[in-house]
């Protein structure tokens, strides 16, 4: 017997329609998936390319055809957040309530982001102007050099440290004229005179010889009680003497990495590090060679001042003045300046960069003439009447020299930046300057709660 075939199922137009509609809504959820990935892939693209290509490479600066980036802008300035930090604990530290006082003011800087970008931005303007100026005059640093001030920044001398070279620091004695004698009036300023020094009873000057033949009786024949000592022999007693874990170059390694990975988890980088340290050094050359030129001598005045509260009493004592009242007399009467109102206010002689207030350094440098008073100046100290004794241009020290350059190079730096017209700040930069680091909470109640 013949097996019965299975009869085909016969397709309608409503399977077949059900059919069509069930493909059509596969390929529309695979197509809004795949279109759903690609939004997510491309608003991912975005993000990546946006934080890792775009804003970093936003210009925020140009200084002529050099571009100032907001990766370098951002770098810098965390930078030289953390530096501002570590200083501001070293400020506690050391320095006690003076400390304190300073470290506020560098947290309060801190806590407003533009405050420090500012400051790096305008940084960062100045290297590109001293990057020029350097490559014009053949100044460049090398790899050597700047492994070298790594070096010197962790006090790894694997050569031996530098011996500083001691220079002598010129003193400067004025020759008074007479009518400076006359003014300055000498006799009238109370000078205590040294006191002698007395001489112990008993006491007479040894014959001076030579100290390999200047011994003592003491050193020929020793007494008795000492020759007894002498024959005890006492027991040895081992000294243990640490020694130092020597600085190698190895343990140098360590600690320049251990510090690359601390800044690096602010997202400062090596290359960054290294780059600050160049613009450093090359600042330091440009420096150098624009100022070898300076001599150690500055413009100094010699002055002597009357404080007041008020300015009516000031206006009050120069009346007094132009009525041929003695200085002297009336400094004692009126200065509120405790520290010199009894030796004529005299403050000797005075330079341009020394700790003085501002609007008083004016005041006195504004003086030509040999007795001179100033109207009244205000200061944040009061009211002063200023007399110029002299003014001369004197030798200064190493360190007022070094001041004195800083001052000469700064100026020539600003001068030149003024007198550009390609340099362009991007208002865009107030949206990149960084609040990281941040003071630490503790440490910011510490300082506000004293």
């Amino acid at each position: 017997m013949a097996k019965e075939q299975p009869s085909s199922q016969t397709v309608t137009k409503k399977h077949l329609a059900r059919k069509q509609k069930e493909e059509r809504q596969v390929r529309t959820a695979l197509t809004i998936t795949a279109v759903i990935i690609a939004i997510v892939l491309f608003l991912l693209a975005y993000v990546l390319i946006d934080n890792y290509i775009v804003k970093p490479n936003t210009v925020v600066a140009r200084v002529g055809e050099t571009e100032i980036k907001a990766k370098q802008f951002q770098s810098n300035t965390k930078y030289s957040r953390l530096n501002m930090i570590n200083q501001a604990n070293q400020y506690v530290s050391y320095f006690g309530e003076y400390g304190i006082e300073a470290a506020r003011n560098m947290v309060l800087q801190l806590s407003d982001p533009t405050v420090v970008g500012e400051t790096v931005l305008n940084q960062l303007i100045d290297e590109v102007i001293i990057r020029e100026e350097a490559e014009k005059r053949g100044i460049s640093v090398t790899d050597e050099e700047v492994e070298a001030l790594m070096r010197e920044q962790f006090n790894f001398y694997p050569d031996g440290t530098l011996t500083p070279t001691v220079t002598t620091t010129p003193v400067y004695t004025p020759t008074w004229s007479s009518a400076q004698i006359e003014l300055i009036d000498p006799t009238a300023t109370f000078t205590p005179s040294p006191e002698p020094t007395s001489t112990p009873e008993g006491w007479e000057p040894t014959a001076s010889e030579p100290e390999s033949e200047a011994t003592t009786d003491a050193e020929v024949a020793p007494s008795e009680e000492t020759a007894v000592e002498e024959e005890t022999t006492p027991t040895p007693v081992p000294s243990i003497t640490p020694t130092p874990t020597p600085y190698t170059t190895r343990l140098f390694s360590k600690d320049v990495q251990s510090y690359y990975d601390y800044v690096g988890t602010y997202g400062i980088t090596k290359s960054d590090i290294e780059n600050i340290l160049r613009m450093g050094l090359l600042r330091d050359k440009l420096l150098a060679d624009i100022t070898k030129d300076l001599e150690p001598f500055e413009e100094q005045v010699w002055v002597r001042h009357i404080l007041v509260e008020d300015q009516e009493t000031a206006e009050e004592v120069i009346g007094r003045l132009d009525a041929g009242e003695s200085w002297n007399s009336l400094a004692v009467e009126y200065s509120t300046d405790e520290s010199n109102k009894n030796n004529g206010g005299d403050l000797g002689w005075i330079g341009p960069n020394d700790s003085y207030d501002p609007d008083f350094l004016d005041g006195a440098f504004a003086l030509d003439e040999l007795g001179q008073i100033s109207e009244p100046v205000q200061s944040q100290f009061g009211w002063h009447i200023i007399q110029l004794v002299t003014k001369a241009n004197n030798p200064i020290d190493s360190y007022a020299f070094d001041q004195l350059k800083q001052t000469y190079f700064n100026d020539w730096l600003a001068e030149i930046r003024a007198s550009r017209s390609d340099i362009e700040t991007e208002s865009v930069w107030t949206e990149f300057a960084p609040d990281l680091p941040a003071v630490p909470q503790e440490f910011s109640q510490y300082l506000f709660s004293n």
